[in-house]
């Protein structure tokens, strides 16, 4: 079972920025009607400021992972049959994160295809590939 954290952290990233903007004016509402009152500016300000502050922040973090998601998405339709050692270093990066990228784009839609039979290569699903086992054509179902 997932923790609770997992899905907190899964949000969208417009709802961290709203849920931070909301903070951060209530935190400017405490600042401007009550200067005059010291102790509900020392206890109301942290607790709406630091949190909206943070919520911000982690919304910027999804905006950027979301967005890393996308470009490799329109990257990889421009590739085809291309083993998984050559994407990670024209990418730059490890073979593992290559892959959890990949899960990411398959798993959010954003290409169709599937990972071939030794799982080193990519294919989209209009093309016809031979096993290399039996030498039969394969054809990927429509719903992969």
């Amino acid at each position: 079972m997932p923790s609770s954290t997992s899905s907190l952290l899964d949000l969208d990233p417009i709802a961290y920025f709203a849920m931070g903007g909301f903070a951060l004016f209530f935190g400017l509402f405490f600042l401007v009607l009550l200067y005059d009152i010291p102790l509900f500016l020392y206890v109301c300000g942290p607790i709406t400021v630091i949190p909206g502050v943070i919520a911000i922040a982690v919304g910027l973090r999804q905006w950027r992972r979301e967005r890393s998601v996308v470009e490799f998405a329109s990257w990889l339709r421009s590739q085809r049959r291309i083993p998984m050692d050559v994407m990670a270093q024209r990418l730059g990066k490890t073979r593992f994160e290559t892959e959890k990228l990949l899960g990411k784009a398959l798993g959010e839609g954003l290409v169709k295809g599937a990972i071939g039979g030794n799982v080193d290569r990519w294919y989209f699903r209009e093309e016809r590939v031979t096993c290399p086992y039996c030498e039969r054509a394969l054809v990927l179902p429509v719903d992969a």
